[in-house]
């Protein structure tokens, strides 16, 4: 094989012996592996797609195999000592399309079929159901090699996610096919060494699982918080060549070129641990392609879940500003509920842990393109080629400096906003004190809804948008900041320009950009209760 002087990235390549084989690039995660082998015989880990998942369980199939040399190098090849050979059952269900029960039914059976074939069983087509017939094989290929079995399934969920917006009886059919197979490893502890399930949706809230607590869930375990992704330790020293390259195509120095990725692609952290992680398959194209895009997004999502997630009761706002319970991240998807479905997914992830509360939010510059892209023309009621024309209006405004401009396009795309999201709670209280505690705290949370949706406007652009800044003199609401200009903003709900403004000079909000060379504005803007949108607005520049 002619062989080149450059870094080969294993895109697309899930399974491990061709990458080693094929000399691509790999970040060693065997100490993991095999601490996570050690824990335990039943095993379930969820993450979004394209994280890794797949050459996870591969990784740990040429591992039983017994395949030494394909881990010469790595962790585990300087510390295992024994190379058992036992018998692997790999199961991926992402190679069928999962769109119902009866696909799923013919995959599986083929599945079960070259299994027989390959340990020389007898054909068990006969068997009613797959159930009956996995758990003939695992017994079969027991006694026929003389060593328990290992099984992995890879994206069990894809059938689930597949049928989210099927008909419940569709849903239910679904349901039957995969839990009849999925509950075999159920009570076979003599047959089975090791187990482990892979998928996005957590497997714990839903019925397919016979006993669930048969398996150890490490979704939101730290010791296996970077199984799956990129630390940024293992982009500084992995991929450092790979650094250097993108930085001299785009121009940046290397510390620019790894804040860039950093924006674009870290920041998922799947459990308490403080470590973030980047998105795997994004990294990977982006050193090969030594270019930036959404190559996490383009690579396929799928279209029932932006028609489920579009039809239900979903607030885009929510995103901002979301505290929940583990329970709630790990829970079914439903219409009334879309956050386990975000998070699981990727499109949120953890930013903050406080007092067992964790506070979700987007991820990244590229799940943000996403949600712009996918989401907002259905949640604002326009057209998917209208938006893209509103949306690079505004931007060019906001780059531009034309303070008047971006302000009335924010108008005229505030006013596309659904009218539940501004209605102020109205108060049952007899209590007059009571009453009026509801009330402003009702005005409240109506001002934040305006904050936010300005603060989303600004990520939609990718724009360097921060809310809340603390300083010395107080805390000021917004601060844009782009090449050439500084925008310091001060909001107020039913209030006066004169009182924005003024709030600006008297707490010194404009002086940590005091010795600033852009320009520098200080705007007011008065949302209105009654309209549900920017009522008025001035600005000035710096004096």
């Amino acid at each position: 094989m002619i062989r080149f002087d450059e870094v080969r990235y294993p895109i697309g390549i899930q399974d491990f012996r061709d990458l080693r084989n094929g000399g691509y690039l790999y970040v060693d995660k065997t100490e993991l592996i095999a601490r996570l082998i050690w824990r335990g015989k039943y095993i379930f880990l969820g993450r979004p797609r394209r994280f890794g998942k797949s050459l996870l369980l591969s990784t740990i199939e040429y591992y039983f195999r017994g395949e030494k040399a394909l881990f010469e190098g790595t962790w585990i090849g300087m510390h295992e000592d024994e190379w058992t050979l036992y018998p692997v059952l790999h199961f991926d269900m992402s190679l069928n399309s999962g769109k119902n029960d009866r696909v799923v039914e013919i995959f599986l059976n083929e599945c079960l079929s070259q299994y027989e074939q390959e340990y020389n069983l007898p054909d068990k087509s006969y068997l009613e159901d797959v159930g009956s017939r996995f758990s003939a094989l695992i017994r079969g290929v027991y006694y026929k090699t003389g060593q328990q079995v290992v099984i992995l399934i890879d994206e069990y969920d894809n059938g689930i996610l597949e049928t989210l917006d099927a008909p419940k009886e569709q849903q239910e059919a679904m349901s039957d096919v995969l839990r009849a197979f999925y509950k075999q490893p159920k009570g076979m502890d003599r047959y089975v060494k090791f187990c482990m399930v892979t998928g996005v949706s957590r497997f714990s809230s839903y019925t397919l699982f016979s006993g669930p607590n048969n398996y150890s869930d490490i979704s939101l375990d730290s010791k296996y918080a970077t199984i799956c992704g990129i630390t940024q330790q293992e982009l500084l020293t992995v991929f450092g060549k790979g650094v250097e390259s993108l930085a001299q195509n785009l121009k940046l120095t290397t510390e620019e070129a790894i804040k860039t990725l950093q924006l674009k692609y870290d920041s998922y952290r799947f459990t308490e641990s403080q470590e973030l992680v980047y998105n795997p398959f994004s990294l990977l194209n982006v050193f090969a392609e030594r270019r930036l895009a959404n190559y996490w997004i383009k690579s396929g999502t799928s279209k029932v879940f932006v028609k489920y997630l579009t039809r239900s009761e979903f607030d885009l706002l929510e995103l901002q500003r979301i505290w929940v319970k583990s329970e709630r991240m790990e829970g079914k998807y439903t219409k009334e509920d879309s956050i386990p479905l975000l998070f699981q997914t990727g499109y949120l992830t953890i930013k903050e842990v406080k007092d067992s509360l964790y506070r979700l939010g987007i991820p990244n510059g590229e799940v943000r393109s996403a949600l712009v892209d996918q989401l907002m023309p259905s949640y604002l009621g326009v057209s998917e080629d209208e938006f893209p024309e509103m949306l690079s209006k505004l931007q060019r405004l906001v780059k531009d400096g034309d303070v008047s401009g971006w302000i009335a396009q924010m108008q005229v795309m505030m006013a596309k906003i659904p009218y539940r999201l501004f209605g102020l709670t109205k108060s049952n209280h007899e209590d007059e004190e009571a009453r009026l505690e509801a009330k402003k705290q009702s005005i409240a949370r109506f001002e934040r809804t305006y904050h936010l949706i300005v603060d989303l406007f600004f990520q939609m652009l990718a724009i360097n948008a921060h809310s809340e800044i603390e300083i010395a003199g107080g805390r000021i609401d917004m601060v844009v900041e782009t090449d050439h200009y500084v925008y310091v903003i001060e909001f107020k709900l039913d209030g006066t320009i004169d009182e924005a403004l003024k709030q600006i000079d008297s707490r010194g909000y404009l002086i940590p950009w005091k010795a600033d060379d852009r320009k520098v504005y200080k705007i007011g803007i008065v949302f209105s209760s009654q309209t549900r949108n920017i009522s008025s607005y001035a600005y000035t520049p710096k004096p």
